[in-house]
């Protein structure tokens, strides 16, 4: 059984989903089948800035283009862009559209509609067999955090330090507890503006709360919902602080995500993900993430460019 297509009634195209109720996060990125490659989201995530919650987006699309094609090939890679910021008041279409099947690969374009005409967003999903190959990773930078213990490190809510009123402020980030989402800051200095840095960079391990059940499908797409979470802060520690002096605010807000699946992962095990920054500029800001799972070995990696612009 599909644990993401347990069905309710059906909402109609524009209708109010369901408000989430932060439980279940099978409930949340379930859809229902409208006909043959077109999908309906039950459910709505709010963020800070009253828009369906972007990691929400990502999972759904990779689970949409996940039920076109067999179950013998996992998802591969995602590359999405997000068009428009996701209303909570209305369903999601998402249609699925075939661009390949292979005798090793699928690929899927997969376009968020809501309201029959407004385009959330396009994304581009990769399907792979398991195959037989050369095998090699990037071994993890010895600074990274894997050697701390993700259970002793500290919660962003447990956080008492200077500087966290001024991300809180300037950036509309949130230090507090996420119902579905576990994380913990192996460095607590990574959250503080003003530091000298070499480059911008955000070390953070990750998980569900709640155990999942075996289905690769759903870790993939609970991983998508979870690699929106925090990625982009790297690219906005550096300036919290100019920003604040200032008494200005930034505005922040996914532009698009690219997420690669290297080897099998569970989205409810402790990920680390190391977020590094090569550029902001012109209003936008990039991060690359590796990502690490609790024993060392590199399961995926992530990249998020960001609207970094000052509020209007």
């Amino acid at each position: 059984m599909d644990v993401l297509n347990m069905q309710t009634a059906l909402p109609a195209a524009g209708e109010n989903p369901s408000e989430w109720d932060g439980k279940d996060i099978a409930d949340l990125l379930g859809l229902t089948r409208t006909s043959e490659g077109s999908f309906r989201t039950r459910r709505a995530e709010t963020n800070e800035h009253g828009r369906i919650y972007g990691g929400q987006i990502l999972g759904q699309a990779l689970h949409a283009a996940s039920q076109t094609v067999s179950r013998d090939r996992f998802a591969s890679c995602l590359q999405l862009l997000f068009a428009a910021g996701g209303l909570p008041d209305q369903t999601i279409d998402f249609d699925v559209a075939s661009l390949q099947d292979g005798k090793r690969f699928s690929a899927r374009n997969v376009r968020g509609v809501q309201g029959g005409s407004r385009i959330v967003c396009d994304a581009s999903v990769a399907f792979a067999k398991a195959m037989e190959s050369p095998d090699h990773a990037a071994q993890a930078p010895s600074d990274c955090g894997l050697d701390r213990n993700p259970e002793a490190c500290v919660r962003l809510e447990d956080i008492d330090a200077p500087g966290v009123h001024e991300i809180e402020r300037t950036l509309s980030y949130r230090l507090r507890p996420h119902p579905v989402i576990e994380l913990r800051a192996p460095f607590v200095d990574d959250l503080m503006p003003g530091l000298e840095r070499d480059e911008p960079r955000m070390r953070f391990w990750i998980r569900l709360r709640q155990r999942l059940v075996e289905d690769p499908a759903l870790h993939a797409a609970a991983f998508a919902y979870l690699s929106d979470y925090w990625i982009n802060f790297a690219a906005c520690i550096a300036h919290v602080r100019t920003t604040s002096e200032r008494g200005d605010t930034l505005y922040v807000a996914s532009l698009n995500h690219a997420i690669w699946f290297h080897r099998p992962l569970r989205a409810d095990e402790w990920l680390l993900f190391d977020c590094l920054s090569p550029s902001g500029a012109f209003g936008r800001g990039l991060t690359v993430a590796r990502v690490y799972s609790r024993a060392g070995v590199l399961v995926a990696s992530a990249t998020q460019e960001c609207l970094l612009s000052p509020s209007a």
